[in-house]
C-alpha cells in the first residue's frame, strides 16, 4: 500500500479559505465570493478548495486614507 501525503491547507498562512477571510473581514462568505465575480480578488484553487491570498484580501478591506479637505 502506498503512503499518501496529505496536504494540510491550515499550515499555509499566505492563503486563507473563503470562510476564514469572511470571518477576518467580518463579512458573509457570499460577499467574499462576490468579490471574485467583480474581479476585485484573485481566486486560487487547490482541489475543491477556493483560496484567497491573505495580503490581497486585507489590502482590499482596509479603509483608505481620508484626506482632509483644505
Amino acid at each position: 500500500m502506498r503512503n499518501k501525503k496529505v496536504f494540510d491547507v491550515s499550515q499555509i498562512t499566505e492563503f486563507c479559505t473563503v470562510n476564514e477571510a469572511a470571518a477576518e473581514g467580518r463579512m458573509h462568505p457570499v460577499s467574499v465570493r462576490n468579490l471574485f465575480t467583480r474581479k476585485k480578488l484573485t481566486r486560487y484553487k487547490l482541489g475543491r478548495k477556493t483560496l484567497i491570498r491573505r495580503s490581497e484580501f486585507m489590502a482590499l478591506i482596509q479603509p483608505k486614507e481620508i484626506r482632509a479637505q483644505d
